[in-house]
């Protein structure tokens, strides 16, 4: 339900004309009828006289609002994900989407991803703003990982300390405890979920550590290491399609291209 429409509703269920509404707010009838149409919004002041007046928060006025955005808005995120492979296309996409949701923190994070670390200025500005006016700790700590991986591909190690220094020390991965805490199919969700994280950073570590070896021979080990995990991990319906996927970014040297 629009905001425009529960107006409308919690006006009928107090038995009030538009003309009395219109009266107890101090406005014109004109403009109730534009709130209830959606040709138009209470003003931002507004809306705790609303709340107040039927007994409900602002919150809630606008919480209908909110659920038909953010459906919408993941709508959009999923339709994006096959573009990031194009970053130009992805950029132009939540650009374009950020005109119908102006300031959306979650299109916002989508595109910080997608701007390349060569715009490190503008990339920096966005990201600082999400900073300031996000309460989601998910956007918060993204934003931070991007911003410390910007500045230090732009050589600016310093700043990629200090957005390093503002991100939680690793303790538990979410998912972790939410196999502990629950049961059935969805403990069994989330432990696959944990399982496919740690097995990709686990390679990406192994790859790692095999890169700064300076003898060949220590090279390979480590590349026998990671060859050997994702063969144990290929024999497991539940793991075989992330563990070819991972070979694949082994081979063609993206997945360390998150840490370069």
């Amino acid at each position: 339900m629009k905001l425009g429409e529960k107006i409308r509703t919690l006006r009928k269920a107090r038995k009030l004309t538009q003309e009395q509404l219109a009266e107890y707010m101090n406005v014109s009838s004109q403009a109730v009828s534009k709130w209830e149409t959606g040709a138009s919004s209470p003003d931002i002041e507004m809306l705790p006289r609303l709340a107040a007046f039927f007994h409900t928060t602002p919150d809630e006025l606008l919480d209908f609002d909110r659920r038909r955005i953010d459906a919408e808005v993941a709508a959009l995120v999923t339709e994006s994900v096959p573009l990031r492979a194009e970053p130009e296309r992805a950029e132009a996409f939540y650009r374009e989407a950020l005109r119908k949701y102006p300031n959306n923190e979650v299109l916002l994070n989508c595109l910080l991803m997608v701007i390349p670390n060569d715009r490190s200025g503008e990339k920096i500005e966005i990201g600082e703003r999400l900073l300031d006016c996000t309460t989601d700790d998910e956007i918060r700590y993204d934003v931070l990982r991007l911003l410390a991986l910007c500045c230090h591909h732009s050589g600016e190690q310093a700043m990629a300390e200090a957005y390093l220094a503002r991100m939680p020390e690793l303790y538990f991965l979410k998912t972790e405890i939410a196999a502990a805490i629950r049961s059935g199919r969805e403990q069994e969700a989330e432990i696959e979920k944990t399982e496919n994280v740690c097995l990709g950073t686990l390679c990406a570590m192994l790859q790692l550590r095999g890169e700064r070896e300076r003898g060949e021979e220590g090279k390979q080990r480590f590349r026998r290491l990671t060859a050997e995990l994702l063969d144990v991990f290929r024999r497991e319906s539940a793991f075989r399609e992330r563990a070819e996927r991972i070979a694949g970014e082994i081979e063609n040297g993206s997945l360390l291209s998150f840490y370069q």
